[in-house]
């Protein structure tokens, strides 16, 4: 893959992490109908990734994109003409069947009618519904857009391995199939989906495979994380994705006419191809799922970034602020190993290389994660103090000038977010600043504010209500 991405990189001249979310969700589809894998602590999960990167305008996305797809574009139009020719089968032997079906009715009805015995009628009918054609299912493996009722549809009316791509993912995730997160949470576990609708009836899809990979610009993202206060990160779908923000400045490629893609494209095309044939059988359904398991010195490694992984969610340590993310990357550096072990092999023993590989991607995607949302964090409680100020102008108004209000009303009365880390977050902002001070007497936890700041009144024996004299110094709002 190294090669492949190197061969990208350069003639595209785009940064090496726009080529290898393309090239790892790519090989995410190939992979995952026939296979799963088993976690060194026990249980088995799938081998599909989910993947958002983020990039501006010019970083060449769609130019990324379009060599890593060309072999599954190639297998799904495939697919699309013997699903064709099977249906037009499946048509043909539907009316014969129809026709038999309505010429042992119409002998039942005869029969009745002149009192003769239909037993052995009966006894046809039930081996003519042994042998009802059954509709052929095929392989959708790009969705682009469609409802959550449709999504599920599409899955339950195919063969339930598909993958949501997009190199302008501002067409799916403004698209409404992530309005229902909980159904892209539950493909990402494998889960059944079951969707009831009054217009379209009931879908069912049983051992759900699904691989998103979307590149997306940072507005659309912002814009998609700041929906229904922060729902993509709250229900768990954007911990489950591998996210990254490429740093790429565009003026300084060297462009030369003539230069085409190398032959590491060719032999990735032609490995995929053969993944996708073996995991996606167009004459029969997928067999039941084949599980890789790791060699005793692959799972020592794999369960060693797990531990580092774990320990870095405690207080004061690198992951502390993001243990979604954090928590769920030992089980995508499982399906990582598998999908880098399928790249070169067929047995179902994942190796060492391929852990120590996955493990260094995983490192990286939980660095990038950490850097993005630790800095929209910054960015949502500079935004929350700044409402608070606001709100607390209002209410010096309403509580006749009272210095202080208790921090519960504020999480009761204040402006969204209404949870308690962000109000903390925001106020100990807000305290650093001079604004206020966080008195706390027992359980009774009050806000101070200061009186050069809001229109209060002064507490006799406590000097500007207890703030030093040069909170007026504070840079603010």
């Amino acid at each position: 893959m190294q090669k492949v991405l190197q061969e990208v990189g350069a003639v595209v001249q785009s940064p090496v992490e726009l080529a290898f979310a393309s090239a790892l969700g790519v090989l995410s589809i190939a992979c995952q109908g026939s296979r799963r894998v088993k976690v060194p602590i026990g249980y088995t999960c799938n081998i599909g990734v989910y993947l958002l990167t983020i990039a501006g305008s010019g970083v060449r996305k769609s130019s990324t994109d379009r060599p890593f797809m060309v072999p599954v574009r190639a297998f799904q139009a495939e697919c699309d003409a013997e699903h064709a020719k099977r249906i037009r089968d499946f048509e043909r032997d539907r009316r014969i069947w129809d026709s038999e079906r309505k010429g042992l009715e119409r002998a039942i009805s005869k029969a009745r009618a002149t009192d003769k015995p239909i037993a052995d009628i009966e006894n046809k009918m039930v081996e003519l519904y042994e042998r009802e054609p059954q509709k052929p299912k095929g392989y959708k493996l790009i969705v682009e857009d469609a409802t959550p009722a449709a999504f599920a549809r599409i899955l339950a009316d195919s063969h339930p391995t598909t993958g949501i791509f997009s190199d302008e993912g501002g067409t799916v995730l403004n698209a409404p199939v992530l309005r229902s997160l909980e159904i892209l949470n539950k493909a990402w576990s494998g889960d059944a989906i079951n969707i009831d609708r009054v217009t379209t009836g009931s879908s069912l899809s049983e051992r759900t495979n699904l691989t998103l990979s979307l590149m997306a610009q940072p507005r659309v993202v912002d814009n998609f994380l700041g929906k229904a206060n922060n729902h993509a990160r709250e229900s768990g779908f954007v911990s489950r994705c591998l996210v990254a923000r490429p740093h790429f400045e565009p003026g300084y490629r060297d462009l030369r006419p003539g230069v085409q893609y190398a032959e590491g494209m060719e032999g990735w095309t032609r490995r995929i191809t053969q993944l996708l044939r073996k995991n996606h059988p167009l004459e029969s359904p997928p067999a039941t799922p084949e599980t890789l398991q790791f060699s005793p010195i692959a799972a020592e490694e794999w369960a060693a970034f797990a531990r580092r992984t774990e320990t870095f969610q405690q207080r004061g340590e690198m992951f502390f602020d993001i243990p979604d993310a954090a928590s769920k990357m030992a089980e995508n550096a499982a399906r990582i190993s598998a999908l880098f072990h399928c790249l070169g092999s067929d047995t179902l023993e994942i190796g060492h290389d391929s852990v120590v590989a996955a493990t260094w991607v995983c490192d990286f995607y939980l660095r990038e994660f950490h850097a993005i949302f630790k800095e929209r964090e910054n960015d949502d409680d500079e935004l929350h103090a700044k409402n608070i100020t606001e709100w607390l102008h209002a209410r010096c108004e309403i509580d006749g000038r009272k210095p202080y209000i208790s921090v519960r009303k504020i999480l009761q009365l204040g402006p969204s977010p209404r949870n308690v880390n962000a109000r903390d977050r925001a106020l100990d902002l807000m305290a650093q600043k001079g604004m206020v001070r966080i008195v706390r007497k027992k359980s009774q936890i009050n806000l101070w504010l200061n009186p050069s700041k809001f229109k209060v009144d002064l507490v006799e024996g406590a000097p500007n209500n207890g703030f030093p004299k040069d909170a007026d110094n504070f840079p603010w709002f």
